[in-house]
């Protein structure tokens, strides 16, 4: 017997329990780029069949099921489908093939300021906002006060919303989005913005979601945030589901391909790699481990690897990347003329990259690789990141120079100012001990 279900379980308001959150099963999504804009009507008309243009697959067959009360991110890098499968979800765009069903009251924060209307007070977009996501007016009524104390825009109620600074925006909008009480909250990079203030009171409220048993998916470059917030995680490339599963291997797999957009050859799991990276951290140069700096703060980033096979000289590469995976800054010991080796097998060498924060304060990820004493790689160690937040600051600046440098504290320590000798047994010897650049 087929079992019946409720009004509002069809309009997709209430829970029906016998079906899981979320469900996507074959859902693709094209996009047609067109190679040519026509500027006025008439030119339109002209070439409205012969206007060529190229299909963009946005995502590709994607699958997967999200149960009631988990939460879950979807991570990958910029243009892998991430917003376009939440706004799939949020019923924003219809799938060009597959199946999406949510099973449950939705609320979604997906783009900045997306539903608000900019010549409305902060006040009438609370009214507005609390309807679109199913609301009645005392219902609203009773939020009223929650939404503005959250949202921090007293003294700004009554003013237009064009007026208010792009993390008014987000602000405003998350406050509502959580305040509805939605059973499956959609959440795009909103931790991205706004002061150290909101995301902490940002990030408060998901942990009470997740406690709640609600069901969160959450899109963010912020992969601590990602990996506290998160069991499981989705990862996508290029539109397709690259992983599913335990968030910790989820973000490892991600922070690699970091390091490959950075310029840095990865080894594969098939390759034969000539050193095993044991560890690498981020400490103060006084050596105590540190996760959060301030601003142009000094930090030495220490590696310690171990030899697999015979090694006349390597280098050491360091990458840092902002939080939207941008790469900032990039270091190599080689351009310095420090290097390691020789290495007998099983032999250990241990370097340390002394460098100053990013004076813009922000989430930031730290890659390091250890490679030849080439100018390309032609060899790479599986990179291990390490994650860093810089604290804000009076006074910031897009500066990215972090003055690195370099010194080999333990194993041998060789000039490898020449590569092309090292490379093709130069006469250039090993110098023992401590060398910096």
């Amino acid at each position: 017997m087929t079992e019946r279900r409720s009004f509002g379980q069809l309009a997709g308001l209430e829970i029906d329990p016998s079906r899981p959150a979320i469900t996507m099963q074959g859902v693709s999504e094209r996009f047609r780029l067109y190679h040519e804009r026509p500027v006025g009507l008439k030119e339109r008309l002209y070439r409205m069949r012969r206007a060529s243009y190229t299909e963009f697959n946005a995502l590709e067959r994607v699958s997967f099921m999200v149960d009631h009360g988990e939460s879950v991110a979807v991570i990958g890098h910029n243009g892998s489908g991430k917003s376009t499968l939440l706004k799939l979800l949020a019923r924003i765009l219809p799938p060009d093939e597959g199946r999406v069903a949510t099973n449950g009251r939705v609320a979604s924060l997906l783009e900045l300021g997306a539903g608000f209307h900019g010549d409305l007070t902060g006040r009438e977009n609370i009214y507005l906002n609390g309807a679109i996501l199913g609301l009645a007016r005392s219902q609203i009524d009773d939020r009223f006060d929650e939404i503005v104390d959250f949202s921090g825009i007293r003294p700004l109620l009554d003013t237009a919303v064009r007026t208010y600074s792009s993390g008014l925006y987000v602000r405003l909008g998350f406050a509502i989005a959580v305040t509805v009480d939605p059973d499956i909250l959609l959440v795009d990079e909103v931790l991205a913005v706004g002061d150290a203030e909101f995301q902490a009171k940002s990030l408060a409220r998901m942990r009470r979601f997740k406690q709640d048993g609600k069901t969160v998916v959450l899109v963010s470059h912020d992969l601590d945030a990602v990996t506290e917030m998160c069991e499981r995680a989705i990862l996508l490339d290029r539109g397709r589901v690259a992983f599913d599963g335990p968030v910790d291997e989820a973000v490892d797999r991600y922070r690699q391909r970091i390091a490959r957009v950075a310029g840095i050859e990865v080894a594969s799991a098939g390759d034969a790699i000539p050193v095993a990276v044991e560890d690498a951290s981020l400490v103060t140069v006084g050596g105590d481990p540190v996760s959060e700096v301030a601003a142009s703060g000094a930090l030495a980033l220490q590696v310690r690897f171990t030899a697999v096979e015979r090694l006349e000289a390597c280098n050491v590469s360091m990458s840092v990347a902002d939080g939207s995976d941008r790469p900032i800054y990039e270091f190599h010991t080689r351009l310095q003329g420090v290097g390691v080796g020789p290495l007998e097998p099983g032999e250990s060498a241990m370097v340390e990259l002394r460098f100053a924060a990013p004076r813009r304060a922000g989430q930031y990820t730290v890659s390091v690789t250890v490679t030849d004493a080439g100018e390309t790689p032609a060899w790479g160690a599986v990179p291990i990141s390490s994650s860093l937040q810089v604290a804000p600051t009076a006074v910031g600046s897009d500066r990215v120079d972090l003055a690195a440098s370099a010194a080999v504290l333990d194993g041998p320590a060789r000039s490898i100012g020449d590569v092309a000798d090292i490379l093709h047994g130069g006469e250039s010897g090993p110098q023992q001990g401590r060398r910096e650049a």
